[in-house]
């Protein structure tokens, strides 16, 4: 990042269009000095009060505005921060950010305001991806996840962690500074890296489920061709998202639709139908679908049961370890009994939707059920880094089996601690918090 971080910045907080009010937040040094030519009627600047004042460029009105300050460190950023809230035309807000760049502020890059929170030590890491999942959150369930992440957990299970490790570490390098004193004792060490591994493998086994809330269950509805894939998803979208025809093959590519089942966030592929075929588009679609089945957390494997025809994809699917739904389709054409099936449907009419539905929930229970007690892992960065601890305790492990000298092992430790303090920022570089913040809106 070019800027400066602690270059007095603004950003429109709010959505852009037209609604009854609109903010705009600024942060950083001096920022009372830049702005108060703009609200020439402001007298005084109390923190954490609202005041009532005129926002003017060069003699020429702009809005009645509402004005907070807050005075640093006792503020969102930890630096001095300034809350406006206008009349919510866009016009209005347009030329509000044009005076405030004309005075000195420069637009705020996407997450920076958080960004600099973490960087002022107000949130760690953590709670800042958990503050951007809360804000793009698609379900209520991943909403709960981000809320549950927010509170703490993670960190305090990262720093629990962390402690342990600086215990062992500790104690080495005592034996470091008194060899001829301390014996080493890589029996007792042993013990204690494998339960920190056991521990960081439990917690990321029942704290990851965070992620799939967030990003969804991928589902993937398979078949072959003109079986109903596509009036499927439109029937559990409740809209005409895929075209629908008789034609064999009309779906080329995969088409993916956000669903919300009881407030799980399911993400739906339409699948192109399998089948051989000497057309070249329609066989790269049929790879597509290889590749999404592949992807996905959870199969519908859907069969028309008005032809004899089947792509015979369950036994691929079984040896793959897929958790598949047998559907039977177009029950109002045929009625099907069978217990081949583990549900029959219409994708025309709706029947047996609600039942699919709920058997959708029902086979991917284990990928999105929280635990009351536990931290709450919401991006993959943080599994990762996890899991960078785990298998350099890994090492800690077979260097202890080796009977490597005791700085060795004390070194892979430290390595290991290093991945927990990334989790919550500590000591990261400015390219990883660039990654992680150039995902967040503007604004926040």
């Amino acid at each position: 990042m070019k800027e400066s971080l602690s270059d007095p910045i603004c950003s429109r907080t709010t959505p852009a269009g037209v609604s009854a009010i609109a903010a705009i937040r600024c942060s950083g040094r001096d920022i009372l000095k830049k702005i108060k030519g703009l609200l020439p009627n402001l007298r005084e600047t109390r923190p954490r009060r609202a005041y009532l004042l005129s926002f003017i460029e060069d003699g020429n009105f702009i809005d009645e505005v509402l004005f907070t300050y807050f005075k640093g460190p006792f503020s969102y950023t930890g630096e001095d921060v300034i809350e406006l809230t206008f009349h919510g035309n866009p016009v209005i807000v347009q030329r509000a950010m044009e005076a405030l760049l004309s005075v000195g502020f420069r637009e705020a890059l996407p997450g920076e305001f958080t960004r600099r929170a973490v960087i002022n030590g107000k949130i760690d890491l953590v709670k800042a991806e958990a503050i951007n999942a809360m804000i793009t959150s698609k379900s209520e369930k991943a909403l709960y996840a981000a809320t549950r992440s927010y509170l703490g957990e993670l960190s305090k299970e990262t720093d629990s962690l962390r402690r342990e490790m600086i215990e062992i570490l500790a104690m080495i390098e005592v034996e470091l500074n008194y060899p001829e004193e301390f014996e080493s004792d890589y029996v007792g060490l042993n013990s204690r890296v494998e339960k920190l591994r056991t521990r960081i493998d439990d917690f990321v086994k029942i704290s990851q489920n965070g992620i799939t809330l967030h990003q969804g269950v991928k589902t993937a509805i398979v078949g072959e061709t003109n079986v109903g894939k596509s009036t499927l998803l439109n029937a559990l979208l409740r809209k005409d998202r895929a075209i629908v025809s008789d034609i064999p093959g009309t779906t080329r590519d995969t088409i993916e639709e956000d669903l919300n089942i009881s407030g799980y966030l399911f993400r739906v592929v339409d699948t192109a139908g399998i089948r051989t075929t000497n057309d070249r588009i329609e066989e790269m679609g049929v790879e597509r679908t290889m590749q999404a089945i592949d992807s996905s957390d959870l199969i519908i494997l859907l069969n028309d049961t008005t032809t004899s025809e089947n792509c015979n994809l369950s036994n691929d699917l079984i040896k793959k370890g897929k958790r598949i739904i047998f559907v039977a389709n177009k029950a109002d054409i045929k009625p099907v009994e069978s217990d081949e099936y583990d549900v029959v449907i219409s994708a025309k009419t709706g029947e047996g939707i609600s039942k699919l539905e709920r058997l959708m929930l029902d086979r991917t229970r284990d990928l999105t059920e929280i635990e009351a007690a536990s931290g709450i892992i919401v991006s993959p960065r943080q599994r990762a880094k996890l899991l960078q601890s785990f298998s350099y305790l890994g090492d800690v492990l077979q260097a202890l089996e080796e009977r490597r000298t005791i700085d060795i092992i004390g070194t892979l430790i430290e390595q290991a601690i290093r991945s927990l303090d990334e989790i919550v920022g500590r000591n990261v570089t400015d390219d990883l918090l660039e990654t992680i913040f150039s995902e967040f809106c503007v604004g926040k």
